[in-house]
């Protein structure tokens, strides 16, 4: 999930997740979230394998944004969460 502390301070309104299948994980999958900001801006938080946000990215829209999951090998449909 985002860190509470990412949330404050983007100022966080929805949250989606997608997943990504992981070989050799004992959950199976990675996850990606992509945050809408008050802003107009959306914020990528994609975590490792220990569950820790190893890549967090604001983009300007949330085409961009939803593209640039995909290229990390998520599944294009989102969940909305929040």
């Amino acid at each position: 999930m985002i860190s509470d502390a990412l949330m404050n301070k983007h100022k966080i309104q929805k949250v989606w997740s997608s997943s990504k299948r992981e070989d050799g994980l004992a959950i199976g999958f990675l996850r990606a979230y992509l945050g809408e900001c008050t802003d107009g801006k959306w914020l990528i938080v994609i975590l490792d394998k220990s569950w820790k946000e190893s890549e967090v990215l604001l983009m300007n829209t949330r085409d961009t944004a939803v593209k640039r999951i995909r290229e990390r090998g998520f599944l294009t449909r989102m969940c909305k969460i929040n």
